[in-house]
């Protein structure tokens, strides 16, 4: 099949490894087209493409030749050159930008999506922290048919694998990642063997998650330490979860939990030296790994500073 992929970051590199390597041609690579400056357009694209690391998608892009194709407004006069390539297939990963149906009718197949979750569960832009927030045992990776809906389309293939109390944000996404790599080619061969059909969501057990604003990343002692144990992973590293401390933002990037019954009330610290251990509406949170903000990224706490057992955290 001739394949236009829309794709970004380590996502979109999986699943242009897998077309690479296989017989299908990809015939072009579909960017954010809201980057409007000429410099961004036209510059940007072959500096990232000169220095970018080979295995990521500006890099194989380059070394494959693929020409680039900016996607926003989706009007006929920006869908022509894409048009004049005549994809079969339009593939998605990790795209941020939702497709209208110019361009959803554009391919002569259809559009399919590589989302990283297991849907209907966890529907938009931030599957992988939902799922390690939520304390989800499993999370997956699922390959639907784009409709003009955010992630609603008939479920193609899917693949569970499964989560721990150690998974980040991070970790999540680069497993869904590599699963989606390996699945994209049976995938593919799907489609041809039986056309674009696939199983209809279940829209009662639907979720949508967006992404955490500013104020869902501080944490509140109130809540169990487990909730915030979660919460400090699900950012990792995306954003970073933090709270106040003597007048300065104080960013948690480690920490583990425990449930023994705390005996202080919630944000009073009960160990002051390393690693701090808070109590919190159910439990002690241990920080393991924090920083100040400066100039250079100061440790907290300061080993040369006092920090005394009973102090109170914002």
């Amino acid at each position: 099949m001739r394949i236009a992929l829309a794709g970004s970051g380590t996502l979109g590199a999986a699943l242009l490894t897998a077309l690479l390597d296989s017989q299908h041609e990809v015939v072009a690579l579909l960017r954010n087209g809201r980057i409007a400056t000429p410099f961004q357009r036209f510059v940007l694209p072959r500096l990232a493409g000169m220095f970018a690391p080979r295995s990521s998608l500006l890099g194989m892009g380059r070394s494959a030749k693929i020409p680039t194709l900016y996607i926003d407004a989706m009007d006929e006069q920006e869908l022509a050159p894409l048009r004049r390539l005549e994809p079969d297939l339009i593939l998605v990963g990790g795209f941020s930008v939702i497709l209208k149906p110019p361009l959803l009718e554009l391919p002569s197949i259809g559009c399919v999506n590589c989302h990283s979750s297991l849907l209907p569960k966890h529907r938009g832009p931030n599957p992988f922290s939902a799922a390690v927030l939520a304390g989800d045992t499993e999370s997956g990776v699922t390959f639907h048919i784009m409709t003009e809906g955010i992630d609603s389309g008939d479920i193609l293939m899917q693949k569970a694998f499964p989560l721990d109390e150690t998974d980040t944000g991070g970790s999540v996404y680069k497993k869904a990642s590599g699963i989606a790599g390996a699945l994209v080619l049976d995938m593919l061969d799907a489609i041809e063997r039986d056309g674009l059909c696939g199983t209809p969501q279940d829209e009662s057990a639907a979720t949508y998650d967006k992404r955490l604003r500013k104020k869902q990343l501080r944490l509140d002692w109130t809540r169990p330490a487990q909730e915030l144990d979660r919460l400090v992973r699900a950012c990792m590293p995306f954003s970073v979860a933090r709270f106040d401390h003597l007048g300065r933002t104080v960013y948690v990037s480690r920490t583990s939990w425990d449930d023994e019954p705390a005996e202080a009330p919630p944000g009073t610290v009960v160990h002051a030296t390393y690693p701090v251990r808070v109590a919190t509406g159910r439990g002690h949170l241990v920080i393991k790994a924090a920083h100040t903000p400066n100039a250079f990224a100061w440790l907290w706490p300061r080993l040369y500073k006092n920090f005394r057992t009973g102090e109170r955290l914002g």
